[in-house]
């Protein structure tokens, strides 16, 4: 008999907000270790993340740290976490970045009762990132068609049945892309539905550490979508608005139609941040400007690995 829900916590090196995270969903309205278990599955940690886990362990057994056995991506962690899935009805993917409101995990079962895929609402931090990527976190949410092609990996939950037709692939980052890419190209269409409930998603602190999760985004990408032989339309896409942005002061219409696209913007993820800031009005064009730069990494990277290895035909 399959157990029913499994919670996984991707992590590495955040002890801090792991316990922030495990005492979200120790406070859920489903009853821990009844209801569902989790597994932090760890990427090789040098804080004290497993001692986090093993503080709540002692009171929640069904609590469990586990060490990547391939370290070096996410990808592999979710490859490992499948497997360990394998008992289960459903996993809940998450980081332990997360926070989660008290009735997440019954919201997210109960919508898996009927559907393949459910996805959560994100809730950023009101920092100056915050208000910069933003976007980034709903835009399945704010574009809705996009959601019955892919829901973000760390706010999302699925039934384990769907490992049967098609698996993570092995990236640094970017695999729940790849995994999206890949169910598509398959032509398996899958049952999505999201919900009310509600996730809190921090984002880096500095400047430094957003240029690296944008180049591990960036590299993972490519990655994602050359290991399932699919190439990246969409980072053309991204890629096009860069010039435009940058050269957008040599006209006024140009500008005009930017501010008028960032308001749209600014607007329609304010119900995605903890707290609307003015002083941050401008930062979904930052927060653009950067997702635009680094997609033509993406298309380099992508590049780099199709002349290096195989050259296959792609879709």
């Amino acid at each position: 008999m399959l157990l029913r829900t499994l919670v996984v916590i991707l992590n590495k090196d955040n002890a801090e907000g792991l316990r922030r995270c495990l005492k979200s969903l120790i406070d859920q309205s489903l009853k821990i270790c009844e209801d569902f278990d989790v597994l932090v599955i760890d990427g090789g940690s040098k804080d004290g993340s497993k001692e986090v886990v093993e503080e709540f362990s002692k009171t929640y057994p069904c609590v469990k740290f586990k060490v990547q056995k391939k370290l070096g991506g996410t990808g592999f962690a979710r490859i490992e976490s499948c497997d360990y899935a394998k008992n289960y009805e459903f996993v809940i993917w998450g980081d332990s970045e997360n926070e989660y409101s008290k009735d997440y995990v019954e919201k997210i079962v109960k919508a898996l009762e009927k559907y393949d895929v459910a996805g959560g609402i994100p809730i950023v931090e009101s920092s100056f990132y915050g208000h910069a990527f933003a976007w980034y976190h709903a835009l399945h949410l704010i574009v809705p068609k996009l959601k019955n092609y892919h829901v973000p990996g760390n706010n999302r939950g699925e039934r384990t049945e769907i490992y049967k037709l098609a698996t993570y692939p092995e990236t640094r980052r970017a695999e729940d892309y790849g995994f999206s890419l890949k169910l598509m190209k398959a032509g398996i269409k899958l049952k999505v539905k999201v919900v009310d409930a509600k996730v809190k998603i921090s984002l880096p602190k500095t400047f430094k550490d957003i240029i690296a999760w944008q180049k591990n985004r960036a590299k993972g990408a490519a990655e994602a979508a050359y290991s399932v032989k699919f190439f990246p339309y969409d980072s053309l896409i991204w890629i096009s608005i860069f010039p435009v942005l940058i050269f957008s002061f040599l006209k006024l219409e140009i500008v005009i139609f930017l501010l008028a696209l960032n308001s749209m913007i600014f607007l329609l993820t304010k119900r995605f941040l903890e707290k609307l800031k003015m002083r941050f009005f401008l930062a979904p064009i930052f927060g653009i400007l950067i997702h635009s730069f680094f997609s033509l990494l993406t298309l380099i990277e992508f590049t780099k690995l199709f002349l290096s290895k195989s050259g296959k035909k792609f879709r």
